[in-house]
């Protein structure tokens, strides 16, 4: 059952229960429905974590109106005596009890799943960054970068994709988890591309510096370096790599840094998801947290 759920494609805009997206599944079950309902919670558990219950005795979570995508609780507001749910990849799926006159059995409910996309499927030639500030409802204007200025400082070209994250949310923090760094910060912020990587890429690598080369562009407070393998002459093949500490041996995914935030925020089965721990995501820039330093010291420390 679960494995044939997460296969079906995820509906599109127009699609779906009453044009709004979301894919609502009848599970085929009227007797015994609660313990049938209790069994695949306790699989789907084992597989993605700990569920959020959206839906308890008919009363229905009204923080759903916050999560991206269509709104969840139009579809389940009056239907859904009891529903669990967790975020699966860049989709949410929830199974649970709806109300269903026609069930004799399981107190007039029948075992039902719904799916949804977490936000609009990317349209044709749109980007991971696109993606992201989708996710994250960020509505800011691009940054401006000297990218020239960036690349001769560190003797090498940069990823195309990570220009575009760059521009799109400038240095900031996803999730307060994930600290992205940025060519041009300010030092005292600690998310300048360039000073993180001084010492690395000052210079020229020497012919004789070995094979691994590792340019970081993002951390966190606990620890956790997420750079790039210099590998290849080609920016765009370069692979993250990340590790928790300094001793720590580095794992390597081919995908672009974009990419890689993406999955983290979205998928449950990812190495280091932020997803089992949020439902809905965001983006703190660096001014952002200046603001509020600001309204702090005229609070608390007013000047005179």
């Amino acid at each position: 059952m679960i494995e044939d759920l997460l296969a079906r494609p995820l509906p599109v805009d127009g699609e779906g229960v009453p044009g709004l997206g979301y894919d609502l599944v009848d599970l085929g079950v009227c007797e015994g429905g609660p313990a049938f309902l209790h069994a695949g919670v306790a699989v789907l558990r084992s597989r993605f974590g700990a569920p959020r219950a959206v839906a308890v005795d008919g009363v229905t979570d009204p923080s759903l109106r916050d999560l991206p995508g269509p709104p969840l609780s139009d579809v389940l507001v009056g239907r859904a005596v009891e529903m669990y749910g967790w975020t699966v990849g860049r989709s949410w799926l929830g199974v649970g009890l709806l109300a269903d006159d026609d069930c004799a059995s399981g107190e007039g409910a029948r075992p039902a799943a719904v799916r949804a996309p977490l936000h609009p499927v990317r349209p044709a030639g749109s980007s991971w960054a696109e993606d992201l500030a989708a996710l994250t409802g960020w509505r800011r204007p691009p940054r401006i970068v000297d990218w020239e200025a960036a690349e001769r400082a560190l003797g090498l070209r940069l990823p195309d994709d990570y220009k575009q994250l760059a521009e799109v949310f400038g240095a900031g923090s996803f999730d307060d988890n994930l600290d992205l760094r940025v060519p041009g910060s300010r030092p005292e912020d600690d998310l300048d591309l360039i000073v993180a990587n001084r010492d690395e890429f000052a210079d020229p690598a020497p012919a004789d510096s070995g094979p691994l080369r590792l340019l970081e562009w993002a951390g966190n407070g606990a620890g956790y370096s997420f750079s790039w393998l210099v590998e290849d002459p080609d920016p765009q093949r370069w692979p993250v790599c990340v590790r928790i500490d300094a001793w720590d041996p580095w794992e390597r995914f081919d995908c672009s840094a974009t990419e890689f935030v993406l999955g983290m925020l979205t998928d449950p089965r990812h190495p280091y998801t932020l997803a089992r721990h949020f439902e809905t995501h965001w983006f703190t820039s660096v001014e952002d947290v200046e603001r509020a330093r600001e309204t702090f010291r005229d609070e608390y420390h007013p000047r005179f």
